[in-house]
């Protein structure tokens, strides 16, 4: 699986803001996201060794999904290109959170060219590739449509969140289709990952 074009939003901003809940009053002013700033929790961290923001929502993510006390993560937004197999699909979309925001479009391009090894995972025979591109040479839409295997590769962007990903990571590091590991990986590699979305027992699994 290959992903590119990761993008994270808010992700201090839902760190200052689990503290909500004990607090009463207005909360403090935000920077502009326009403005250049020296994020404080990256500023705090060099001074003092430690940040309280941080280390409340640390606390506050490794309690298990589902108690309430971890939903700040839901305002931590990543958005992502993702190469995937379709029988990869239905299972990302049983997760309520992960969005598909446009995704790449066999009704509209399947028959715009000869398929190749390359347009799938795994190895597909020969034989039965030379079978698709004849019939997307004669035109036929169905046929082609109706024996494309599962394994034909598309792109998709995708825009999800730390708290769908949680579950995701959870459920889903020890998968058998190597998919969901290469994306579990990829979870890892996110922005203080370790801290909100991998539990201590998972760090020291890997």
């Amino acid at each position: 699986m290959k992903i590119k074009n990761t993008r994270v939003y808010g992700l201090e901003e839902s760190i200052i803001r689990s503290g909500y809940p004990m607090q009463v009053g207005e909360p403090v002013t935000l920077p502009d996201e326009k403005t250049k700033w020296i994020s404080k929790i990256e500023w705090d961290i060099q001074k003092t060794g430690e940040n309280k923001d941080l280390n409340r929502a640390e606390k506050l993510a490794k309690v298990p999904s589902g108690t309430g006390h971890d939903n700040f993560l839901k305002g931590i937004i990543v958005q992502c290109d993702l190469q995937y197999p379709e029988y990869f699909s239905p299972q990302l979309q049983r997760y309520s959170w992960v969005d598909i925001v446009s995704s790449q479009s066999k009704m509209h391009k399947i028959m715009s060219k000869h398929l190749t090894q390359e347009d799938f995972t795994g190895s597909v025979p020969n034989d039965y590739i030379e079978f698709l591109n004849r019939n997307i040479d004669d035109k036929c839409f169905r046929k082609v449509i109706n024996c494309l295997p599962s394994g034909y590769l598309k792109w998709m962007g995708i825009s999800t969140n730390y708290l769908q990903l949680k579950t995701i990571y959870n459920q889903r590091k020890n998968h058998k289709l190597e998919e969901w590991r290469d994306f579990c990986n990829w979870i890892k590699e996110l922005p203080l990952a370790n801290e909100l979305i991998i539990n201590d027992n998972d760090k020291k699994k890997d």
